[in-house]
């Protein structure tokens, strides 16, 4: 009798532990969940405000700062903007130096990747730790050597100067992600090709490079967001009224005494669709070769 009675206590006793871890989980992913809804709606509140402030004029952008109708809803700031901003000439700069500094980073970027991940020597890994290292730096540390730079080599208010930085600056990051995303293959991938006469190039044209495409993804995406939306290098190195980037051309509107704000937030509004686009096509590779790059290295 006793023994059933203990038995019966430790039943219940499980089971009301039981219950109470249920509750307790049920209660923590609720409050879960409200955090989360509550941080979602303070970072889309100021991006709703500047979306709907492109197409309202001034005064209704101070007196309904969070309302829109369609009787307010207007498209003059985006006509305005795109002829007071000189978008397309500004898209055009931006579009370069983005694209260029892509090129480079990704061809460079690969090529060393792959060389560290697969030659094993002492120096290549000083190599990589010191790269690594460079990532810890700080942009406005170095921004006047690099001005100083630019103008010994001639390419000072060019979008070469501003190609040729950016793709520098982001180089580390991109080694690091490639380097260690090779590094996760299997070596049986080469060893075969190599068996069969094909240099070290051969294999990383012909077998690693497509395999790439989702670290590649990752990069241009991480990258591409930085180069477009940069705002410090645009302005000290290419500070001609003729090479302005997007921007440069957004902060015309912003001055001392007065702000177009409805004209600032429509070429805001302009100035992240090319970029918003470009992560929609890629989206899909960028969590996997984030995770591939930087976890399994």
């Amino acid at each position: 009798m006793q023994k059933g009675k203990v038995k019966n206590i430790n039943a219940n006793a499980g089971s009301s532990k039981r219950k109470s871890n249920r509750e307790g989980s049920f209660v923590g992913r609720i409050i879960g969940e409200i955090v989360l809804a509550v941080s979602t709606i303070i970072v889309w509140v100021p991006i709703y405000y500047f979306i709907i402030g492109a197409f309202k004029e001034r005064t209704d952008i101070v007196k309904f700062p969070l309302k829109m109708t369609f009787e307010t809803m207007s498209f003059n700031n985006i006509v305005e903007t795109i002829e007071k901003m000189n978008f397309f000439n500004a898209l055009k700069n931006t579009g370069a130096i983005t694209l260029g500094g892509l090129v480079l980073v990704v061809i460079f970027g690969s090529i060393a990747g792959f060389a560290l991940a697969r030659i094993n020597r002492r120096g290549f890994r000083i190599y990589y730790g010191a790269l690594i290292a460079l990532m810890v730096v700080p942009f406005i540390g170095v921004l006047i050597s690099l001005i100083r730079l630019s103008v010994t080599l001639h390419i000072y208010n060019t979008l070469w100067a501003g190609i040729l930085i950016q793709a520098a600056w982001n180089l580390p990051f991109a080694v690091f992600l490639y380097t260690g995303f090779i590094r996760a293959l299997p070596k049986e991938l080469e060893e075969a090709a190599y068996v069969d006469g094909c240099s070290m190039f051969r294999v990383y044209y012909n077998i690693f490079l497509p395999l790439l495409a989702p670290v590649t993804a990752t990069c241009c995406i991480r990258t591409g967001i930085g180069i477009w939306n940069d705002y410090l290098l645009s302005l000290t190195v290419l500070n001609d009224s003729y090479t302005p980037t997007l921007m440069v051309a957004v902060q015309s509107f912003f001055g001392d005494r007065n702000s177009e704000y409805g004209l600032a937030f429509a070429g805001i509004l302009l100035a992240s669709l090319p970029i918003m686009i470009m992560f929609i096509f890629l989206q899909k590779y960028f969590i996997k070769g984030l995770a591939a790059g930087a976890v399994k290295g």
